[in-house]
């Protein structure tokens, strides 16, 4: 068997009795549609016997076979649940494809056991890059273009002693040598034992790395859950008054009812019907219907930290030698119309631009644009980052308001009109937001005549991050119920859902309140929902932000907004 590392990296987001300590660790890593050919592994290689060498590799007198205890919560969000707790023979099986229900993603379920904490030495049971291993399978075999590449992540702690639980959240990767040439996402499947099994499309030929980073250790991630499950925890601020000249009161809001407070003390502004919920401290002298503004709590500060996330310099490694295959590996694509269920790949990036393994996406000029457009009237509505698609399709033409909104654009010329608004209560901006102005998108789903000529785009996610996910997933079951009654009346509306992307995250409270972990959750329930529906197209562009080769960043540069708008437009304009 040939085991080939490369470099990993980490920060470490702790909690320790309300403190956090961040550490910058190194890990050890290697570089790893039409069909693409999943190659077997080295004969007679199971996951353990790969650990046991391993672990003769770094302690050859200590060496222990792990036991494969369940994790606390065997998940995070790049990774999916393998419900053995070792690769398959079909996981890397030659006859497997990457659109096997088997490999599809699956609801994160709580193990019946969770792990034990030494609470006293919690920094030394961390996952370490220093001593953890990135495995490439079969790293001697020709790879052409249309195979799927295989490597194991082995996780270890602090102390170099193999983890036995998983949960820890990896990003990875496949790039080519020459920067900015092609990128894909690699596929991470948590087995719950401290095992990792990642799987890298193939697409182009050529010389290519694997990256691979670890942004949580599970550590982390039981801290994040923590803390978004606490209710309320998210201070917004409010202003009463009735009149102009008239007393005002500024009192604190909340996105659900805050413990400890009764009904009886609170303003309850909810909209059932969107299932938003929203709550004011009472007033003492004016009535709850006197709110007239909102926004976040500026108070509320994060702490800068000298670095949060850093890449580390890679090990030099001979770099994978892809060939060429006859037939390239997305030929033949379908036009793009419907759903997909069950995708694992969703494609590369080639220079700036996207190739989609889903469905064939066209590269779309502004002209191209207003002929797919013509005639037609666009509803967006989100948060800020769906914001920056209405700004492209405006073309500089938007009149109106864009916090929170209404904002229109109309171009005379072709018939076309583009609406935005934000998606409603909660929104984290620090500008005073008129409250009669905000209006949910089932309020305005509900409001709307559709048909053949009417598209709406709806994109959630950024807003939500720091809120339970039982609050984003009743927004969205609201959502769909609309989505079906405009379909009812208005037969032909063309819907479509937008999932999160990755984020930068400037100081300890991002990763508290946006980190990608978090932002991932969202969009795992967006495709959970929607990906089956028949009324609604979801527009996936979690991978496209993973292995961009710009930093990341909530609202990316014009070669992710171009890719983003080639994907909705080839839905409305296949042809």
């Amino acid at each position: 068997m040939t085991a080939v590392f490369g470099t990993l990296t980490l920060v470490v987001v702790l909690s320790l009795n309300g403190t956090f300590y961040y550490k910058q660790l190194q890990n050890d890593t290697s570089g790893s549609r039409h069909q693409l050919r999943v190659l077997p592994h080295v004969q007679n290689h199971p996951v353990e016997k790969l650990r046991r060498n391993l672990e003769e590799e770094a302690s050859p007198n200590n060496a222990t076979l792990l036991q494969n205890n369940p994790t606390e919560e065997a998940t995070h969000p790049n990774n999916t649940i393998n419900n053995q707790n070792n690769p398959t023979e079909k996981d890397t099986h030659p006859n497997s494809t990457i659109n096997d229900k088997s490999n599809s993603i699956k609801e994160v379920r709580h193990p019946i056991n969770s792990p034990t904490y030494n609470q006293n030495n919690i920094t030394e049971q961390v996952t370490d890059p220093s001593h953890t291993k990135f495995v490439v399978l079969n790293r001697e075999t020709e790879y052409r273009q249309g195979d799927v590449l295989t490597a194991v992540i082995v996780a270890r702690d602090v102390r170099g002693r193999p983890k036995t639980y998983g949960g820890d959240f990896f990003r990875a990767k496949l790039v080519s040598i020459r920067p900015g040439e092609a990128s894909c996402a690699g596929h991470v499947t948590d087995h719950g034992n401290g095992t990792y099994t990642v799987q890298f499309p193939l697409y182009w030929a050529g010389d290519v790395n694997v990256c691979v980073q670890l942004v949580h250790p599970s550590e982390t991630v039981r801290v994040l859950r923590r803390v978004r499950d606490v209710p309320a925890k998210r201070g917004y601020e409010c202003i009463f008054f009735e009149t102009e000249t008239g007393p005002k009161e500024e009192r604190q809001c909340f996105t659900s009812q805050p413990p400890g407070r009764p009904l009886e003390q609170l303003c309850d502004l909810s909209r059932k019907e969107a299932n938003g919920t929203w709550f004011c401290v009472k007033p003492d002298a004016l009535p709850c219907s006197a709110i007239a503004g909102c926004r976040r709590d500026v108070t509320q500060k994060g702490s800068q930290s000298p670095y949060i996330e850093a890449e580390l310099e890679q090990d030099i490694q001979t770099p994978i030698h892809v060939k060429e295959s006859a037939r390239a590996p997305l030929d033949d694509l379908p036009d793009c119309s419907s759903n997909t269920p069950g995708v694992l790949f969703h494609g590369y990036w080639s220079g700036n631009v996207w190739k989609s393994s889903v469905c064939r996406v066209r590269m779309f000029t502004r002209a191209d644009a207003r002929s797919c457009l013509a005639n037609k009237t666009l509803y967006i509505q989100g948060d800020s980052t769906i914001r920056q698609w209405y700004l492209w399709l405006a073309a500089g033409h938007s009149k109106g308001s864009l916090k929170p909104g209404p904002a229109i654009a109309i171009n005379k010329d072709v018939n076309i009109v583009v609406h935005y608004r934000s998606h409603g209560l909660p929104l984290m901006g620090s500008h005073w937001m008129n409250f009669t102005q905000i209006r949910y998108v089932v309020d305005e789903l509900d409001s709307m005549n559709g048909g053949p000529n009417t598209v709406i785009v709806l994109g959630l996610w950024a807003h939500f991050t720091t809120e339970s996910l039982e609050m984003f997933r009743a927004r969205l079951h609201a959502i769909q119920n609309a989505i079906h009654r405009l379909l009812q009346r208005s037969p032909g509306t063309r819907v479509f859902v937008r999932t999160g992307t990755t984020r930068e995250h400037k100081d300890r409270s991002f990763y508290l309140r946006g980190s990608d972990w978090l932002a991932y959750q969202i969009t795992e329930e967006i495709r959970q929902i929607f990906r089956t529906d028949r009324d609604v197209v979801v527009l996936d562009t979690w991978d496209m932000s993973v292995c961009q080769w710009e930093p990341d960043n909530i609202h990316p540069g014009p070669a992710l907004i171009d890719s983003q708008i080639n994907m909705l437009l080839s839905h409305i304009c296949p042809k």
